[in-house]
């Protein structure tokens, strides 16, 4: 299994290709309960796990496993230590070594190995469940009824599908099945993959049906559920028994009922308001093309807008990269291309630890031609021909106006790259909450599913790192923290309220 991934989306590039200095995608998939699983279904032994089977495996097997991931972690990831130490993650992997002493399922394990990796610090890097084995969960009718928002910490109903007489939306979820909500939220947490130490894409992560899921494969619930809910409006605590049922068929009533929730395409918005005054600009993603039709790319798209701008005297752009997660990273430094009017550098170097990699026994590995890369004094090597490395040049028309992006948590690898470069030339206002992807960089590129021949879990690993072209940016395990930051509460979103748009409108027509 190979993936291609700027994010947490699979692309059709491996490394070999990206190397050669073609496009390389990073992204993020908003789907849930395949999280845990192989994006874009690679291929895999079937139904050969020890929890499909019913059986348990011994421990010799569990630490023949798990010495497979940390030996393939610890030779393929470029960055392995970019936010953690190796002192601590050594401590960490040795514990949690430690601690297969006795025969456990391959959820079990699962549960085991999931917190280590997540203990990198890299958005990136993940443990997964089979395809096979998430498909047969699915079915299940195991999962609570429930799509939640993370407030604040908090947990909090966004769309009741339990069928109750009266709707939870709203309500606050203070405990499930005796289990607290902040002992879930920092079992979750724990066990989510994430960029240095921003918690703001941790939280966007485990909301929506992430969560009714992680009940079920990390914590280890099922149903009924007995749910310990507040009532922020009347003050009061009560209580409801939620009968299970399987994801497949929730995701299909949500959709029903809730369309706006699942738009159609990834389309990207261009807007003149005010007389052509105010431009607003919404990229869902970093695609290669605006939207599912494929009849527009984005540099076309790119190229009649900022035309458009500059004809109609444009005076203040909004941006809307919200819940971006990312793609291709080329379309980053292309947005920024039309925001400078000076020759710019938007990467230093991207970086692989090696050309050839030992653990090909159990993961499908890109070869990397000599030409496409350079050795490194450390023994490790330079990515000498991608097009964002080197001097990059201005497009026309530039806007000079004001800018002003909108950022939250999903804002992720690609998008990250993009608003670290506006932050460090000082060419935007930030709107909304810290941003997802870390300030001077991430590893990713492409990443060898490595597949633990005893457990069936893939372990990714992402093997190239990438480092931004910024300084002076001192909370390096963090994102862009907005200027103006926005909070919301449960009644605001199942309202609709868009309070990052309106503060923008406010600030473009002073």
């Amino acid at each position: 299994m190979l993936r291609s991934i700027r994010g947490l989306v699979v692309g059709s590039v491996i490394l070999v290709v990206a190397l050669q200095g073609e496009r390389t995608l990073h992204g993020e998939d908003d789907s849930v309960l395949v999280a845990n699983e192989p994006h874009g279904e690679p291929t895999l032994a079937p139904a050969q796990a020890a929890e499909a089977r019913g059986e348990e495996l011994d421990p010799e097997k569990l630490r023949a496993d798990f010495r497979i991931a940390r030996q393939a972690l610890e030779e393929g990831h470029s960055g392995l230590y970019r936010y953690t130490s190796k002192e601590e993650l050594d401590r960490v992997f040795d514990q949690a070594e430690k601690s297969l002493t006795k025969p456990m399922s391959m959820l079990a394990f699962y549960r085991v190995l999931v917190p280590v990796v997540a203990a990198i610090k890299c958005g990136h890097t993940e443990a997964a469940l089979p395809a096979d084995f998430m498909k047969a969960y699915e079915a299940k009718k195991e999962f609570l009824p429930l799509e939640v928002r993370m407030l604040g910490g908090g947990i909090y109903v966004w769309r009741d599908l339990s069928g109750s007489s009266a709707s939870l939306a709203g309500m606050e979820i203070r405990a499930v099945n005796g289990v607290s909500a902040p002992k879930l939220v920092d079992a979750m947490l724990a066990a989510t993959s994430g960029d240095g130490d921003i918690q703001t894409s941790r939280m966007k992560r485990i909301g929506r049906w992430w969560f009714s899921s992680q009940l079920v494969v990390l914590v280890g619930l099922s149903g009924p559920y007995d749910v310990v809910l507040w009532n922020p409006k009347e003050k009061w605590e009560f209580k409801v028994r939620l009968e299970g049922k399987d994801m497949a068929r929730l995701q299909e009533q949500a959709r029903a009922r809730f369309p706006k929730d699942y738009p159609p395409g990834a389309a990207a918005e261009f807007a003149l308001l005010d007389g052509g005054k105010v431009a607003l600009m919404k990229i869902p993603t970093f695609g290669e093309f605006v939207d599912a039709d494929r009849k527009k790319t984005m540099e076309d798209f790119y190229r009649e807008s900022f035309e458009a701008m500059s004809t109609n005297g444009t005076k203040t752009l909004v941006l809307d990269l919200r819940d971006n997660g990312g793609g291709e990273d080329v379309l980053g430094k292309l947005l920024l291309s039309y925001l400078l009017d000076k020759p710019f550098k938007y990467y230093d170097e991207l970086v692989i630890n090696a050309r050839e990699f030992t653990f090909g026994k159990y993961a499908e590995l890109p070869k990397v031609s000599e030409d496409a890369v350079e050795h490194r004094p450390d023994g490790r090597y330079r990515v000498v021909n991608h097009p964002n490395v080197g001097i990059q040049q201005p497009s026309k028309p530039t806007f000079e106006g004001k800018v002003l992006i909108l950022i939250n948590g999903g804002c992720y690898s690609t998008t990250a790259e993009f608003l670290s470069q506006a932050h460090h030339h000082r060419r935007a206002t930030f709107i909304g909450e810290e941003s997802g992807g870390g300030y001077y960089g991430n590893t990713s590129g492409v990443a060898p599913g490595v597949t633990l021949p005893n457990s069936k879990l893939v372990v990714y690993v992402p093997l190239v790192t990438y480092y931004m072209a910024v300084s002076g940016h001192k909370a390096a395990a963090h994102g862009i923290v907005p200027d103006h930051s926005i909070r919301y509460t449960i009644d605001e979103l199942l309202a609709g309220t868009d309070k990052e748009l309106a503060v923008a409108l406010a600030l473009a027509r002073k």
